[in-house]
């Protein structure tokens, strides 16, 4: 009989269900009693199961089985601490009973007390070491506890003891999966499907393991099974969009997206991700509409709130861009991203003081970061700063010399300070890194035409246009050069080209009218400048370039006219301002033509020919100071300029030689405000030649041409905006 009440009790634990049978010396009143209570139980009346497993307890508490089934039965109502105090009991009466360990183990591990349910498995195994089954449970504990090396052990057993038993199996695949071994876990999960090919949750377990493997093709398969098999998983159409992504395949992945916020539509991390995959596909308004949602639902989540002012900023809402890039930094001051893109901000609003900080602290945030202190390179050249801006794009380019653009940048601003052969390095640079770069190859050639090498720049624009024969770009730079070549019909035949490339552009008819002006087709030229405006009626340039074929024919009240519209629709305009000056000093209202030359002035203070119209102007009217100081302004600018030897010696005649030593006594002669003794007679005020005050300088050339009757030049004609400037 004791045998046979071994067999009970081992069968206990893995059927759940009471033993029907006691020991032989248990009296026929409590044995009936004992069967009463599992006659309840298995009437599902747990409370009335209980009273009689208790009754008979306390009349033999001695016998193990009785506890092991009030055990059970406390177990099942819920009472989890009475159950726990049964069993061990009833391993305390016999110490050996395997599964009396195991059920212990199943309620210490629901409890969360691992380390002891740990030790219950491991009696067991011992105690029936030819029951591998019984090392399931351990397994499963090695898992949770993150001693996977044990667990693995243990679960393998247990599968090639029994190959059909899934759950092994299945935990087993966990545990690899968990260590990293995502191979060995796949094929775990294989013969699992094998036996339930609908089994939701080992294709998306499956899936997962793919995903760390990079296959995603196979884990997008898998996760779809799981979906036609149970679809209402929200977090499955999340890992669905994660795998499409990684594929490429965008709309795909925003669908899948979309279908688990539907599924859970407060998952604030989904609206952000939804947000950026909106943000790779130039969606801006929804991908804004998502991160805002995100913002709302998970205000503490500072990524998405980055994300949000992004996206503003790549809509052009810079303002609202910089309110959130200034939330982020306030909650995190080292934020460096959202410091760099602030500084961007700022940049792009012309506040380059604040771009300046927001770039040097990115910069101190993170000494690595080459791009922080090249931009603050990029605000140093827009404020007109050449020197700040080029050792700043030095040592960002020594912390990352790998920014073919910044080198290109660093060039240009070479190039502006007449550094050529630092530009020439900065070029090799960037085509050592990007050999094929447009920019580059342009910038090169306009280093070669500034170092007078007109032929090699040709060359080169030449070998460009061969790869590149619709590039206008790369058209106008060759136009360009072959027009300062005096290449004229090719030059005219190229700007035409650029016509015919671009018919509705203003800034390819005006283009093509300066090469034909200064092919002395006056007609031809002033048809395209009209045309340009007719394109764009704003466009001031146009408007500048009538003028001064109006100015060179000493057409003045014309010239005026055209000036006067240019500078009404660009009142930025340095040359509008400074020709309509010229215009004016023709028409005889010298104080008209002070006016736009010190407006000129205002717009650029580097403007050397208005210094020395100013000082023209006010040798006119017996000013000589303001003369004096506006000539040695232009020089001060221009030291070799066209007019450095007019400015010069106009000063000679303005300023008297310093006055000798004379005897003691003997008063020095009084001078006037021009230079001569009093009582003689005056130098003429700022004329060097007795030409008429009509006759302006040459419309071509820098700074106008070389005018030896010391006239105001006459500014050059608008071009348009070099290739490749900075923004």
């Amino acid at each position: 009989m004791k045998r046979l009440i071994l067999a009970l009790a081992l069968t206990l634990p893995m059927t759940g269900s009471i033993a029907l049978a006691a020991s032989t010396g248990m009296p026929k009143a409590l044995l009936e009693k004992y069967y009463q209570g599992v006659t309840f139980m298995k009437a599902g009346d747990v409370e009335k199961a209980i009273f009689e497993f208790k009754t008979v307890a306390l009349s033999m508490p001695e016998d193990p089985l009785i506890h092991i089934s009030l055990a059970t039965a406390l177990q099942q109502h819920g009472d989890v601490d009475d159950a726990i105090a049964e069993y061990r009991r009833a391993i305390q009466i016999r110490p050996t009973d395997a599964f009396a360990r195991e059920s212990l183990g199943l309620l210490l591990q629901s409890q969360g007390q691992l380390q002891e349910a740990v030790s219950q498995y491991s009696e067991a195994v011992k105690l029936r070491p030819d029951t591998p089954l019984l090392r399931l449970n351990l397994g499963i504990a090695y898992r949770v506890l993150g001693n996977l090396d044990q667990a693995v052990a243990e679960l393998q057993q247990v599968t090639q003891a029994y190959p059909d038993n899934l759950k092994a199996r299945a935990q087993l695949a966990a545990s690899y999966q968990d260590k990293g071994m995502y191979q060995q876990a796949i094929n775990e999960y294989q013969q699992i499907i094998v036996h339930e090919p609908r089994n939701f949750s080992v294709h998306y377990n499956m899936a997962s393991a793919m995903m760390s493997l990079k296959d995603y093709a196979n884990a997008t398969n898998e996760l779809r099974k799981a979906i036609s098999i149970d679809g209402s998983v929200a977090s499955i159409h999340a890992d669905l969009a994660r795998a499409l992504v990684a594929q490429g395949m965008l709309k795909d992945a925003t669908q899948s997206l979309r279908n688990a916020i539907g599924l859970k539509p407060d998952n604030a991390d989904w609206h952000g991700q939804l947000g950026n995959l909106l943000l790779k596909q130039n969606e801006l308004v929804p991908a804004t509409n998502e991160f805002q949602t995100a913002v709302k639902l998970d205000p503490k989540n500072m990524d998405n709130l980055y994300n949000l002012g992004y996206a503003r900023q790549l809509s052009g809402d810079y303002g609202a861009a910089a309110t959130c890039y200034g939330k982020v930094i306030e909650n995190n001051p080292k934020n460096e991203s959202a410091h760099f893109n602030l500084g961007i901000v700022r940049q792009i609003q012309k506040d380059y003081p604040a771009a300046e900080q927001e770039f040097k602290t990115a910069s101190q945030i993170d000494p690595n970061d080459g791009a922080a202190l090249t931009n603050l390179g990029r605000t140093y050249l827009l404020e007109g700063n050449l020197q700040q801006a080029i050792d700043y794009y030095r040592q960002g380019l020594s912390v990352d010399p790998h920014d073919s653009g910044a080198f290109i940048e660093l060039a240009k601003a070479l190039i502006k300070t007449k550094d050529l052969t630092g530009a020439r390095s900065a070029l090799d640079s960037a085509l050592s890194i990007a050999p094929d770069s447009k920019k580059a190859q342009l910038t090169l050639a306009d280093v070669e035409q500034q170092s007078g090498n007109f032929a090699q720049a040709e060359i080169l624009l030449r070998r460009l246009n061969a790869t590149n024969p619709n590039d206008v770009e790369v058209l106008e730079g060759l136009a360009d050069n072959l027009d300062s070549q005096n290449k004229s019909e090719e030059s005219i035949s190229l700007y035409q080209r650029i016509v015919q490339l671009r018919p509705q552009d203003p800034d390819a008819f005006n283009s093509l009218g300066l090469a034909l002006q200064k092919h002395n087709d006056i007609s031809a030229a002033m048809s395209m400048f009209k045309k340009a405006i007719e394109l764009n009626p704003s466009y001031a340039d146009p408007h500048v370039n009538i003028g001064n074929i109006f100015l060179s024919q000493q057409n003045y009240p014309e010239s005026v006219r055209e000036y006067q519209q240019a500078v009404d629709l660009n009142p930025q305009s340095t040359m509008g301002h400074y020709n309509l000056g010229l215009a004016l000093l023709g028409s005889n209202d010298l104080v008209g033509a002070l006016s736009q030359y010190k407006q000129a002035l205002s717009i650029d203070s580097k403007y050397a020919n208005a210094y020395y119209a100013l000082g023209i102007l006010y040798m006119k009217q017996n000013n000589n100071n303001d003369a004096i100081d506006s000539f040695k302004n232009y020089l001060a600018i221009a030291p070799s300029g066209a007019y450095s030897e007019q400015s010069k010696d106009n000063l000679n005649k303005l300023q008297p030689p310093p006055v000798a030593q004379q005897d003691a006594g003997q008063p020095a002669a009084v001078m006037n405000d021009a230079g001569s003794q009093a009582g003689g007679t005056p130098a003429p005020p700022g004329q060097t030649s007795t030409t008429s005050q009509g006759q302006m300088g040459s419309a071509s050339g820098d700074n106008g041409g070389n005018n030896s009757n010391g006239l105001p030049p006459q500014a050059p004609p608008i071009q348009q905006a070099t290739p490749g400037s900075v923004h």
